[in-house]
């Protein structure tokens, strides 16, 4: 094999879902580009199976609108092996009346394949990624540490190594693609600052057993102590399995989390309800803080940001990942223009039209992940008929219903 360029187009830094899901529309879109990717892990090998638990493993919901942008790559033959569809989504506020069902058949265009999206675990989606960027030009270098950066006019300048300690590489590029998480390092050498809310709360996420088939349901259940999400995942020895994520008050999620598994798993039941019907199994906690996360700039000369260290959501509703998809679908389209094939990917000019893209649908998905925790959590009485009258809105009220289908797909935003 030949020695990799040391002068790229775009060097994206970061080879999770977000870094990787750009390389490979950089890849589709965007051929004439020369693109590396660095990730700070090694990473399996892109011909190994993929190999799953049957618990204890992170998923992602993927809203319609980023799947038909992952079969534009071929990735969903794939993907569709390890999804459980999302057929209809019921949102309920607990001990109150009024509840709404959304629906795929409702509108058909707010659709992939008859599902309003999909679920997957996170261990089958990134094995997925990686084995298809093995077959494009992309070059990947991992496992490659950022240790410092420089700019100049001409773009930015990398430094790295493959262990700590190792021999020191340089790698130059045009545009820089800031990819590698929410406590950035990167963006602290660059200055780009990052504005956080702490939400006080913590995301407690496990896989269970269910006594029945989910039926392509997934449940957004608004409970006094924070919100709780069903999705379906694919059916595995046999077993009905759903993905839990409960956003509760971080000193109830202490004390949730050190429970034994029969108590653990009665807690949840009591909270969640019987919607899904019985849950017959839990696997282990896991626990992450929850904020909002928002960098003041997510694109300047030759920089932009990506993915969680661009902005970090909540949870409710699972548009964080989509969200992303749109970024890099959006920013690929930009740097395919025809002007740019000169080697201009980092100039203001298309990266400032990149960012004015973005902007109506970031406001109005970080708004509505920011905002709709607080307003179903609140005990004020005002916001409980203002959020009844919401449900009972997306009930009666068919244009209603089918624009918050459409925005929860990632469509028309």
């Amino acid at each position: 094999m030949s020695e990799p360029q040391q002068r790229v187009d775009v060097a994206i830094v970061g080879g999770g879902m977000a870094g990787a899901s750009l390389a490979l529309m950089l890849a589709h879109f965007c051929p004439h580009l020369r693109v590396r990717l660095l990730e700070q892990r090694a990473l399996p090998d892109a011909a190994a199976s993929v190999e799953l638990p049957s618990f204890d493993t992170r998923a992602t919901a993927i809203a319609a609108g980023s799947l038909q942008l992952f079969r534009q790559l071929g990735l969903w033959p794939a993907l569709r092996e390890y999804c459980a569809p999302i057929k209809r989504v019921q949102v309920s506020d607990r001990g109150h009346a009024f509840g709404a069902a959304l629906s795929a058949s409702e509108q058909e265009q707010a659709s992939f394949e008859g599902m309003l999206g999909a679920v997957i675990e996170n261990a089958a989606l990134g094995p997925i990624l990686h084995k298809a960027l093995a077959e494009t030009p992309v070059e990947l270098l991992a496992p490659a540490r950022v240790t410092g950066v420089h700019m100049d006019n001409c773009g930015a300048n990398l430094h790295w190594n493959a262990a700590e300690g190792g021999p020191e590489n340089v790698l130059d590029c045009t545009l820089l693609v800031v990819a590698d998480g929410v406590d950035s390092p990167l963006c602290r050498q660059l200055g780009m600052e990052i504005d956080t809310v702490k939400y006080q709360q913590r995301a407690l996420v496990t896989t269970v057993a269910l006594q029945r088939d989910h039926e392509g349901v997934a449940f957004e259940r608004f409970t006094p102590s924070g919100p709780m999400a069903l999705l379906p995942l694919p059916r595995r020895e046999g077993i009905h399995r759903a993905a839990l994520v409960w956003a509760c008050a971080e000193k109830e999620a202490e004390g949730i989390c050190v429970l034994s598994e029969d108590a653990r798993l009665q807690r949840l039941q009591k909270q969640f309800g019987w919607r899904a019907g019985r849950f017959i199994k839990a696997g282990a906690l896991q626990g992450y803080p929850l904020s909002l996360s928002l960098a003041r700039e997510q694109w300047r000369r030759n920089v932009v940001l990506l993915g969680n260290c661009a902005h970090f959501l909540h949870p409710v509703a699972g548009q964080g990942f989509n969200l992303t998809v749109r970024d890099c679908y959006a920013l690929a389209q930009a740097l395919a223009q025809p002007r740019l094939q000169q080697g201009a990917v980092g100039q203001l000019e298309c990266l400032a039209a990149y960012g004015e893209n973005r902007r109506r649908d970031q406001r109005l998905t970080v708004g509505f992940s920011d905002r709709i925790p607080a307003l179903f959590s609140s005990g004020n009485p005002f916001q409980q008929v203002v959020r009844q009258m919401g449900l009972l809105g997306l009930t009666l009220i068919p244009p209603l219903r089918q624009q918050f289908i459409g925005q929860a797909a990632g469509f028309g935003l």
